[in-house]
Order: structure tokens, then sequence, then C-alpha cells
């Protein structure tokens, strides 16, 4: 299994012309023996690849198959989130526990224009589950919500182990509801799918804005309708109760909302608060970049990310003292049989990385560009495993078809990678065995394959992978324009500089739109959070996208106040939203500590909202003197509301 998608995503492919320009610059660079690429961000060095995503995967380019003269033949599109069909933590409560329903949702919540005409086309049908109803106390009602991210929803009613266990403590019981992304898994407006229509208009509509709407008024949707049905069916056969919603005085403004999102997800959940206070109480964001965009003061750092997975590679990161040396001489290695060598042109430069590196008859290289598809196929297996660097056996990131061993990343560094001065004892093969033992630990957790057949185009994710990847880089072109840049210098991989100007001329050459490049930062703030109130954000040491989250580290702007409960919670060990998962016996302390402080969180949040509603129902402020208002309870009784 290998992550080169098995498809082209349409004409004007993502790499259309940048692998091209990239290949002849990069070996130019290469060429030049240039030592440092501190200017890169000017210069012109390469022409920019969006290798970055959508979190929580890395953007993977490594089906780009060019020429130095032609455009990529092949496919080059982002590989989504990788996650698990069922929770590998724990025995995870199944979808059993859950209903499946429906939400009809404006395409367009914004304007009156022609897609938001009563016809169908300017609807879609949102899919959400309700999970664990018989935990929703009616006296005390609580909703935790979440937000859903770039992919299927079922993924993350499994996983969220974090929810579920939250939800079945007594001072924290609440009703879990899983909306799935407006355009990801089932929620597909009927236009997308349109071949009449141009990509751009077939997708103008999926931004993270409508779908916060699309979260807003299912929230109300849920607690004016669903929670109210919920209490019926349970209390029906009460004959004490006059009214089924009427047990316990079931008040829809008492209902405490705690939205809850890991990556991008997380990133959802703490602007779902900022944008929604009034229906949204708190927020929980596991791994969430939102320090990523251009317009932030101090100004994003591109190299973040690959500065984040070669910290992995360091002994701070707990692998051994000599895999990021090794690692870098291998990348540097291999880039370098791309070049010409002193006798001229020689092709076995080429085949020569091919018995190394463990290549199938049919991927061996034959050309400089085939060098740098193979370098950014291994690349890919760097960042899969970083951010998959947990502590234990798990699928995750293998979307439940294998198993990765207990910290991954340290597993692939533990073997060639551990000699000291490898290089000088075995000679230049042996720094690209390195990269070999990172891809057999990521693409041969089966043990079963004999070799990589890196250039199959048939090998990859399947095609509802290759759907959710290029709706991710609509919304990166569109709004979610993250930077991203590696140099080979601060970072153990190879130059690929970061170029604003190219990128946005790739979005326009794909999708006929052109970046907001800074609009992110003006619509939800960047790093300007100090209005918001009732987030908890949790990184972890391991995980690559840490440095573009709200630590304590990154915090310049003082952002993080316990008094209005904005806080920060870190996990030395952990890898990619690590305190989402379903907890083990085996856990270490920092992960516990993480979910402990959360978990208090999140009921001191609930608390706060019960008694504020409770003081407004008796008609007083927090102070106890009186305010002349009394609360009013409204539910839904045979199609239509009523208010007593």
């Amino acid at each position: 299994r290998v992550t080169i998608p098995s498809r082209a995503m349409r004409p004007g492919s993502a790499c259309r012309s940048p692998i091209a320009s990239l290949t002849t610059r990069l070996l130019l660079c290469l060429a030049l023996a240039c030592a440092r690429v501190d200017g890169a961000r000017e210069a012109d060095l390469g022409a920019s690849i969006h290798r970055r995503h959508a979190p929580p995967s890395a953007f993977a380019f490594s089906g780009c198959a060019a020429t130095l003269d032609a455009p990529a033949r092949g496919t080059c599109a982002y590989l989504p989130p990788p996650h698990v069909e069922r929770s590998s933590l724990a025995s995870g409560p199944p979808l059993s526990r859950c209903e499946l329903r429906w939400k009809r949702q404006r395409l367009d919540h914004f304007s009156f224009g022609s897609a938001s005409d009563a016809s169908e086309t300017g609807f879609f049908s949102q899919r959400y589950f309700l999970c664990a109803a018989e935990r929703l106390d009616p006296k005390k009602p609580a909703v935790f919500f979440y937000t859903g991210n770039e992919a299927d929803v079922e993924l993350y009613v499994n996983a969220t182990g974090l929810m579920w266990e939250m939800a079945s403590k007594e001072s924290t019981s609440a009703l879990l509801v899983f909306a799935e992304h407006r355009y990801y898994g089932l929620s597909r407006p009927k236009d997308m799918d349109d071949v009449e229509k141009s990509p751009r208009d077939r997708l103008a509509y999926l931004t993270s804005e409508q779908a916060l709407a699309d979260y807003a008024d299912l929230l109300r949707h849920v607690k004016e309708r669903d929670i109210p049905e919920i209490i019926d069916a349970r209390f029906a056969n009460e004959q004490k109760a006059k009214t089924a919603s009427s047990y316990g005085r079931y008040d829809a403004e008492r209902v405490a909302v705690v939205a809850f999102g890991g990556s991008y997800g997380g990133m959802l959940a703490t602007w779902f608060r900022a944008k929604y206070p009034h229906f949204v109480d708190g927020a929980v964001a596991g791994s969430a970049p939102v320090w990523s965009f251009l317009g932030e003061t101090p100004k994003v750092d591109p190299n973040a990310f690959a500065l984040g997975v070669t910290f992995d590679a360091t002994a701070w990161g707990g692998s051994k003292p000599a895999c990021e040396a090794n690692a870098r001489a291998g990348f540097k290695e291999l880039l370098k049989r791309a070049l010409p060598t002193t006798n001229g042109s020689d092709p076995k430069r080429f085949t020569s990385v091919a018995s190394p590196l463990c290549l199938c008859a049919s991927s061996v290289p034959r050309t400089a560009d085939d060098i740098v598809r193979l370098a950014y196929w291994l690349q890919d297996a760097f960042d899969y495993l970083a951010m998959g660097n947990f502590p234990y056996e798990d699928s995750y990131i293998l979307m439940g078809d294998g198993t990765l061993p207990a910290f991954p990343f340290r597993a692939a560094c533990g073997k060639t990678a551990s000699e000291p001065d490898l290089v000088k004892k075995y000679g230049p093969d042996a720094a690209l065995r390195v990269l070999a033992d990172f891809a057999d630990v990521y693409y041969n957790y089966s043990n079963a394959l004999p070799c990589f057949d890196v250039f199959n185009e048939n090998a990859g994710p399947n095609e509802k992978s290759a759907s959710d990847a290029t709706l991710w880089d609509w919304q990166y072109c569109s709004e979610m324009f993250m930077p991203t840049a590696r140099d080979g210098v601060r970072d153990i991989f190879f130059p690929q500089p970061w170029n604003e100007t190219r990128a946005r001329e790739r979005c326009v050459e794909t999708w006929g739109v052109e970046p907001r490049v800074t609009w992110a930062d003006t619509v939800y703030g960047g790093r300007r959070l100090r209005s918001l109130s009732n987030v908890v954000w949790s990184n972890g040491a391991l995980d690559p996208w840490s440095r573009l989250g709200v630590t304590e580290d990154s915090d310049f702007l003082d952002v993080l106040d316990d008094s209005k409960g904005l806080e920060a919670v870190f996990l030395e060990n952990g890898a990619h939203h690590l305190d989402f998962f379903w907890s083990r016996d085996d856990d270490a302390e920092d992960v516990r500590s993480a979910r402990a402080r959360e978990t208090e969180l999140v009921r001191r949040w609930i608390e706060e909202k019960h008694e504020r509603i409770s003081l407004r129902r008796d008609g007083r402020d927090g102070a106890g003197k009186k305010n002349g208002f009394v609360s009013r309870t409204t539910i839904w009784r045979e199609n239509a509301l009523v208010t007593f």
C-alpha cells in the first residue's frame, strides 16, 4: 500500500506545472551546492507546491509524475486525514448507540441570492448522529457537539473516545452530537456532481463559514426539536408527567453546549465558540493549528511543520541520537543522484538507488524527475509517522487497515539510522537505507511487500479518499491558505521554499479562484483571540502541528488567561490529538492529566451555564438582585412551537 493517488483530479491537476519548475530549480540549487536557503521565501528558488494540508494529515504530492519540460502526467492530490473505522484503543461504543438523522440546510446562509431560494438546488441534507441519548439529563441538559472535519463523520463518532467517556461521568453527563461537514461524507449538495458546471461553481459554498453556520442551525434544531423528542420517548410511559417534554422543566435555553474537535475540527471548534458564543458555552480543541495563516503577527513560520517532524528525529524527541543526521544525509544523497556527474549524463546514477531503497523493477527511476518523485514519496512516510507517533500499537494513521508499532517514528529511527558515523562506516547507500526503513515502517506495515512499487498508478487511497483530497484543495485555494516550506537546513528534508506567487497561480490554474490569502486571519482573528473565553487547546510535543497551535510557548499576545477559561494543555509524549482517543490502562501521566483538566473545565462550563440560567429564571442577577426577567420554556409539540 502506497500513498500515490490512483486517479488524476482533473485536467489542470494541482501539480500541472509547479512540479516541473520545482524539479528544474531544485536541481539547479543542488548543483550550485547551496548551503543556505535563508532567503528562500524571497528568492524564486522553486515553484511552491502546497504540501501542507488541512490537518491532520500531511499534504502528499507524491503521485506527481512530470518531466522537466512537460506537465504532470499522473495524479497530484491531497491525501485526506487518516482515521480508523473503529477505535483501536479500547472497545468503543458502536454506532448502535447512535441514531442517524438528517437536517435540511441552506447552501448559502448569508445571502438571498439564487442559492437561497426555495428550490431544492438551494438546499442539501446534512448528516448527523445523536449518540448516548441516555446520558441526557432533562434537569441539567448538556450537549457535546463534534464539529465535523474534512471526512466522513462516522470516523469521528468511533474515534473520539474523550467525548464518550466524559459524557459517561455524572458531573459531565451529556447528549453527543456528531455533525458532518458539508460536501464531505454523505452531506453532498446535488450540484456538487453536476459535470455541466465548472468546479468553481460546484464547490462555491464549501467554506468554513458556511460549515459553522450549518452547525449553528443544526444546534438550534437539536435543542428545540431533537431533545424534546428524546425526552418524550423516555418518559412517555410515566403517568405523573403532564407532558413528557415538561419533565424537569426542560428549557432549551438551559442546554449547556461544549464543542469538540481535533485538527481542522479543532480549528472549527475554536471558531464556533468565537462566532456563536450565544450557542456554544465552551470548546475543547485538540491539535488545532489555528495560528498557521498569513496576516498574523508575529508572522507564521512556513517551516514550522517540517521542524516538528525533525524534532521527532532527535534525541529530544525520543529517537536515537544519530537519527537526525542520518535522515538528513539520506535525503541529501538521494537528491545528489539526480544531478549530472562529472562524466556527463550517467543513467546509472538514477538506477543506483533501486537496491538500497528496495524498489520494484517497475519503479526503478530513469530520470531526475523520478528521483524527486521518490523524495516526496519518502518524505510522506516521515510526516505520517511523526503525526502518528503514538506510545502504543495503533491503526489510526492507517485508517484501520493495519497496525503501526508503538512510537513508529522511533521504531524507524532505531534501525539503520541508529548507527553513528553511518556513511563513513558503510558508504552512501547506507544513508538511502535510512529512508527505506521509514518507508518500510509506514508503507509495509503488513510485512508482505517484497519491494516498493512506488510508480504504480493503481496503488493508493480509495476513491472516497481522492474525493476528500480534491475538496480540501479547494478549501486551501479559497480561504484556508496555509503557507508551508522546507529548507534542508533547519529540517532534515530538502529545499521546498514557500512561494506565495506561485501558490496563488496554481490555485487559479486548478480552480479558477484567487485565494483570499489573509481572509482566515481577518474573519477568525488569527492570534488576536483575547476576546474569547472558555476554550482549552491541547497539543503534543511529538505532533508536527503543535508549533502552529495555541501553547504556552507560542502565546506571544497573552491570549491564555485562566480567569477567562482560556487554557493550553501540553502532552510531552503526545502526537496528533492523542488526548481525544479512548483512554487506556497504560496511558502516560501527561495524557491522564490533560484529559482530567479538560474534563474539569467542561464540568465548570456546564455548571456555570446552569447556574446563570437559574438566576435568570428566578428573576435575579448574579448578585441576587431582581432583574425583572423570567425565562420561557420552548418545546416542539405536534409540529408547532409552544411557549409557556
